[in-house]
């Protein structure tokens, strides 16, 4: 009898009763490979890892050092394969490639068949189009779309319109004329519309144009402001020359003083604030040289509340009277090929900043460097590594005697 051969067999015999425990549990994820920016990316999939864990979902953008997005867990509640559904939000990131990976919250080790990363392109080529057309329209049953396409060389286009998630023109071919479009759509309903074009390479862009009616009310009250002028005038019994009364206007809100901020925003790098105050009610301003937007938040759970109610260059402006000492704001443009600098000014507040925790509150990565949070994770040795060395070292041991 070779006695060699029964060690190695032994060996062989030793290396697999070591190892089936360990590539015994599998993971499997699968995602779209290409997403439009704005689109929800919608992940699925499955494992047999015991109970206690938790697998980790997470959403990083694949830069020279990864940054993670989001993350998602699932508890594992009992033995066998557990299916599992998450969805990853995916407004406001820039475009490029993204990784989606599952981890063990038990840093268990998973079989060499598992399918534990997927890389997923966030497409956006929005910065193809300019929007000639007014962005806000007066309500005349028509929407106007006028756009310039750069680089362009065809002669139609694909575009879609919805107004609140349904289709009311499209996806149908419209001419294109030297790279321009100029297109009229009868609508029978104000509101925002978003249009959305493609093309033989996939999707270009979404945009919005604001269709709203005339103010009925201050009509109403002008007329009315006017009649009574005239019906006084007719029956006073005055020698002198009566003037007609001016009809009084809402002027400019008028701009606060106390701390103040500014940052260079748009529509696709939107800034991100954090006031602190030690009371309320504050009062918070944002001006620009453009119509601006600011959405605020008096904790991170709190109810989203977007503020534009002035027009072209007027400061926007709020009074919160919520008990908070922080709040969180997110401020862009109304146009969507506007870069405007933003100035922030809050009456009270104690102070101002880019914060990334504000952008991490509206559901955006961190991008100022300024996050409280550790984000960095520690990388577990492979099992497989460790076994493979414990294994080789046996082999080496039993050779040698």
């Amino acid at each position: 009898m070779n006695f060699h051969y029964v060690k190695s067999a032994m060996a062989l015999f030793l290396f697999i009763l070591i190892c089936a425990p360990v590539s015994a549990y599998y993971l499997s994820i699968d995602a779209p490979t290409q997403v439009k920016v704005g689109e929800s990316i919608l992940v699925s999939g499955s494992t047999n890892t015991p109970p206690p864990d938790r697998i980790d979902i997470v959403f990083s953008h694949s830069l020279n050092v990864p940054l993670e997005v989001d993350r998602k867990s699932i508890q594992i509640t009992e033995k066998g394969d557990t299916y599992f559904n998450v969805t990853f939000d995916t407004n406001g990131l820039e475009k490029g490639n993204y990784k989606i990976e599952g981890l063990s919250q038990s840093q268990r080790a998973f079989s060499a068949g598992s399918r534990s990363i997927r890389v997923v392109k966030l497409i956006d080529r929005s910065d193809m189009i300019t929007i000639n057309s007014p962005t806000w329209q007066e309500f005349e049953k028509t929407l106007l779309i006028e756009a310039k396409i750069s680089g362009y060389s065809e002669n139609a286009i694909q575009m879609e319109v919805t107004r609140e998630n349904e289709t009311v023109f499209g996806p149908e071919s419209i001419p294109v004329s030297g790279g321009r479009i100029k297109y009229e759509l009868p609508v029978q309903n104000p509101g925002t519309y978003d249009i959305s074009f493609s093309d033989y390479d996939g999707f270009i862009g979404k945009y919005s144009i604001v269709l709203e009616e005339k103010d009925q009310h201050r009509l109403i009250e002008t007329v009315e402001n006017h009649e009574l002028t005239a019906a006084l005038i007719k029956d006073t019994e005055k020698i002198e020359t009566v003037k007609e009364t001016p009809i009084p206007t809402s002027g400019e809100p008028k701009k606060i003083s106390g701390i103040t901020a500014e940052a260079d925003v748009s529509r696709d790098n939107p800034g991100f604030f954090t006031i602190t105050t030690d009371k309320t009610p504050i009062t918070i301003q944002v001006a620009g040289n453009s119509d601006l937007v600011f959405e605020y938040k008096t904790s991170p759970d709190a109810a989203n509340i977007k503020v534009n109610e002035e027009m072209s260059s007027s400061p926007e402006t709020v009074t919160i009277t919520d008990v908070s000492s922080e709040i969180y704001l997110k401020v862009y443009p109304y146009s969507f090929k506007a870069a405007e600098r933003a100035t922030i000014t809050a009456d009270i507040a104690t102070s101002i900043v880019l914060s990334d925790t504000a952008a991490k509150t509206f559901g955006f990565p961190p991008r100022y460097g300024n996050s409280e949070e550790n984000d960095g994770t520690k990388t577990p040795i492979s099992a497989f590594s460790v076994l493979f060395g414990l294994i080789s070292g046996l082999m080496i041991f039993i050779k040698r005697n």
